[in-house]
């Protein structure tokens, strides 16, 4: 068996991996023990005063500023009622935000919002504490691709208001987006790398190698450096190579001047490491490039972890960047290890993790440090599954049908955005560690797949 088949039975996520030939529209969340509750909010529909804008924009508007709030992890956004509109369309403030009547109708959080003009504005009242924020001056312009990013800012403002803990709303995603060769030169199938809005609005393709563009990935936020870079694995040349994309578009950079196959890229949140798989020592190893936070590769690669007659896969950094989590079938199965990040002259030693089930893939580490998403074979389905670092405990985060796979968190270790695949569909869906549901983000043709969330 050749390395990139080796490789890819190994991820089974490639187009003619292993899927079950089920449909995947239906997602069920399993509640983890360290869930908490979330807040009960109150959001009003927004009062039009010589508004630039007709009832059906603003019916739009609302509805993105529902989602923002409702999916945030930390608010439940309740339905609509007459008793409670009452109250929040009251012109005396007196009524409209008095702690009692809130409480009365089950609301911690009651939020206003109104246009004038061409500018939107927010209160946020706290009925467990009667104080009120207000946010003002929000820019609209009546295109609602614009206008979502500005409600998206304006409801992670809202977020880091009430809990002082940043929001994800406004941060983007990465993906790849597989179509049906449209051209007849031999290959099936081509994919290109695209971004959306949390939400998965937005949507829009970022390369144009005209090839097969997978597995993108942020480089991490620095406020010292240019945070508009991604890597990626290409086949333009023949060989996965591993490049350098940006928002901005053009031609990705080649990184990592090294023979072979190149694939599954990986950075530390201190943009000082990369670790990739590479067959260039002749077995699928675990390799590593030293990195200068502001110019890129320093030295030359390092073979981190190698094992006879076994394949490596799916490298993540901890949060700290001292150790990888990787996937290696040296033991039989495919299970999840961790080894030092520092190269050292003897073999490291790989601690396993994962000892529930035997078919693992794709961990990904949380910025917090404390858990790690992957995904398991579970009763003949990939499901997303949580490793707790702190109980050393391994739960089951989905179930259902469809194969889930590519969990990447969110900036704040709450969220996880994964692609659930059947033989025909693949699609992004993200759930929430608080919330017992899973949203679908993505729809139509094409197959969108290896997520991974960080942008802003």
């Amino acid at each position: 068996m050749t390395f990139l088949h080796r490789l890819l039975f190994i991820v089974s996520l490639w187009p003619w991996g292993l899927t079950a030939a089920i449909d995947s529209t239906t997602e069920i969340r399993v509640h983890l023990a360290t869930a908490s509750p979330l807040q009960p909010t109150y959001v009003g529909k927004i009062r039009a005063k010589d508004s630039a804008f007709d009832a059906a924009y603003l019916t739009k508007l609302q509805s993105v500023v529902t989602y923002d709030l409702h999916y945030n992890g930390s608010t439940q956004v309740l339905a609509s009622s007459s008793e409670k509109e009452q109250l929040i369309q009251s012109n005396d403030n007196a009524v409209a935000f008095n702690s009692l009547s809130w409480k009365n109708q089950g609301v911690i959080y009651a939020i206003s919002l109104q246009v004038q003009g061409r500018m939107l504005s927010a209160a946020v009242f706290n009925a467990q504490n009667s104080s009120l924020k207000t946010f003002s001056d929000i820019p609209l312009t009546g295109d609602l691709n614009l206008d979502r990013r500005h409600i998206h800012k304006l409801a992670d403002s809202i977020h880091k208001a009430l809990f002082n803990k940043e929001g994800i709303a406004y941060s983007r995603i990465l993906y790849s987006y597989q179509i049906k060769n449209p051209r007849s030169d031999g290959s099936e199938w081509i994919s290109e790398i695209w971004e959306c809005d949390w939400d998965g609005a937005n949507a829009k393709q970022l390369t144009h190698d005209g090839s097969y563009s997978v597995t993108p990935i942020a480089i991490p936020h620095n406020p010292r450096y240019n945070n508009d870079r991604f890597l990626y694995v290409s086949y333009k040349i023949g060989q996965p190579k591993i490049y350098l994309g940006s928002l901005k578009g053009g031609e990705g950079k080649r990184l990592i001047d090294l023979r072979g196959n190149q694939l599954l890229p990986t950075i530390s949140l201190q943009r000082d490491k990369l670790a990739y798989i590479c067959d260039a020592g002749g077995r699928t190893d675990l390799f590593i490039q030293p990195l200068d936070p502001k110019t890129g590769e320093m030295g030359k690669p390092v073979q981190l972890f190698s094992y006879p007659r076994s394949t490596q896969a799916s490298p993540t950094f901890s949060s700290d960047g001292s150790q990888i989590a990787f996937v290696s079938d040296k033991d039989g199965g495919m299970r999840i290890y961790t080894v030092s990040a520092k190269p050292t002259e003897k073999r490291p030693n790989a601690i396993l993790l994962t000892k529930q089930n035997r078919e693992n893939s794709c961990p990904c580490w949380s910025p917090d440090g404390t858990k790690l998403a992957y995904s398991a074979k579970t009763n003949g389905i990939r499901q997303i599954w949580i490793y707790d670092f702190t109980t050393e405990e391994e739960t089951q985060l989905t179930s259902g049908a469809g194969n889930k796979e590519n969990p990447f968190w969110a900036p704040n270790s709450k969220h996880i955005v994964f692609n659930s695949t059947d033989n025909t569909h693949s699609e992004l869906y993200i759930v929430n560690l608080n919330q017992p549901e899973a949203v679908k983000i993505s729809r139509g043709e094409g197959k969108k797949h290896y997520p991974s969330w960080g942008l802003r």
